[in-house]
């Protein structure tokens, strides 16, 4: 342990902006506090020590403190130099604090201890030591700390053995009963790092999704699910789709049985990850790839935080990929304009034409021109010039410039 202990010192020694200095000068005015490292920094720095990984390079911090962050972080921005930018955005319900140092994220947070009353449910908070507060946290590997007054390594949960190991493992027996959200963790990181989940975990996470009430009641009809969950797998799913690669996280899930948290109806097969790799390369929204041919809709729009906007996209694919399916004939000879016509004039959202293209219908490929091309094309005349040419204002106009643009649209695709 000891040659961790210095190992982590002396590269937490190199964070920008002599920031360890400075933390632990807090603590010298201080001496009460307790303040530790903890998380994905630490976890980064040791997976690139034990595996010899060069690639590997930590990028946020977070910052546990028995005491006050907002304290740490004012006195932070109060005596730091030669920076560009240094703001602080407070969230009192938890008592954590993010930092931003240029372009250096730090989460600060006081020392809290968890407790959930129902599955699901927002945990209720109290204030406590960092040894508890690491028992909050998702998985051995993300709840190391080291921390700083007496330079020592707390591992309570054996994350550094599981690290050699290369293993996710949940801190505790109803780690998903109490927040499903960290199933979808457990797949990020194990596509991201290569590691696989422990035997133990694994079977937790089957148990517990084909168990968990999924339904919290019923409302004049409408399924109403625990406060706060469809917030969390939501904001889960949107940082995998910023920061890894969703179809690898997919293909865990589905590996481990457990795909139903997000939709049970998901088949990952070569036609769904060609999909989900076009979406993604339309710039298309990828959680409405994942749940939009499912049976569940209303369950899902709800599990998945799916707004008004999107549900009407989702309900537009559907209509539209039957319509054109059932009437392949009609639509064959479709010239470039008959094709914007039909888009336009029924008002498809262009996130729908993206998951129609994703989705790899029958004439798929005139979808993709118009989404890339023939909507943006113009008429070479507008109403100024047409007006100037002697046309009475009105309807006509309208249609004089729509007649031109289409022209535009079929003499490009003839060309």
């Amino acid at each position: 342990m000891e040659k961790y202990e210095l190992y982590l010192y002396k590269e937490l020694l190199n964070i920008p902006f002599n920031l360890y200095d400075l933390i632990y000068r807090y603590f010298e005015l201080n001496k009460t506090v307790k303040i530790a490292f903890v998380g994905g920094y630490i976890r980064d720095l040791l997976i690139k020590k034990i595996h010899n990984l060069s690639q590997i390079n930590p990028i946020d911090l977070d910052i546990v403190i028995e005491g006050s962050a907002i304290s740490l972080a004012k006195f932070i921005k109060r005596n730091i130099r030669d920076v560009n930018i240094c703001l602080i955005k407070e969230f009192e319900l938890y008592n954590t604090v993010e930092l931003h140092i240029n372009n250096l994220k730090i989460d600060i947070a006081s020392a809290r201890e968890e407790f959930y009353e129902a599955p699901g449910l927002n945990p209720i908070v109290k204030k406590s030591i960092i040894s508890k507060d690491l028992k909050r946290r998702d998985i051995s590997i993300n709840a190391i700390a080291f921390e700083i007054t007496k330079r020592q390594i707390y591992d309570l949960f054996e994350g550094i053995n599981h690290i050699k190991k290369r293993e996710i493992h949940l801190l505790h027996k109803n780690s998903i009963r109490d927040d499903p959200s960290r199933l979808l963790r457990c797949a990020k990181y194990s596509s991201r790092l290569n590691f696989e989940i422990t035997r133990s975990s694994l079977v937790q996470a089957q148990q517990m999704i084909n168990s968990w009430p999924w339904i919290y009641g019923l409302e004049k009809n409408r399924y109403i699910f625990p406060p706060g969950i469809s917030i969390r797998i939501r904001m889960e799913l949107s940082e995998i789709i910023k920061f890894d690669n969703l179809c690898k996280v997919i293909s865990k899930l589905h590996s481990w049985q457990v795909i139903a948290l997000l939709n049970k109806d998901i088949d990952v097969n070569y036609k769904f990850k060609r999909g989900l790799h076009w979406i993604r390369k339309l710039g298309g929204n990828e959680i409405l790839y994942l749940i939009k041919d499912s049976k569940s809709n209303e369950i899902l729009y709800e599990r998945l935080f799916i707004n008004k906007k999107d549900r009407e996209i989702l309900s537009q694919y559907k209509l539209f990929k039957s319509n054109i399916e059932r009437n392949e004939k009609r639509y064959k000879y479709f010239s470039a304009s008959n094709w914007t016509a039909f888009i336009e004039d029924n008002n498809l959202d262009p996130e729908t034409i993206k998951l129609l293209i994703s989705e790899s219908i029958i004439f798929w490929r005139e979808l993709f021109r118009w989404l890339l091309i023939y909507r943006f094309i113009k008429s070479n005349k507008n109403g100024k010039t047409l007006k100037e040419e002697g046309w009475e204002e009105g309807r006509k106009i309208g249609e004089e410039i729509k007649r031109l643009r289409y022209f535009n649209i079929d003499n490009y695709s003839k060309n």
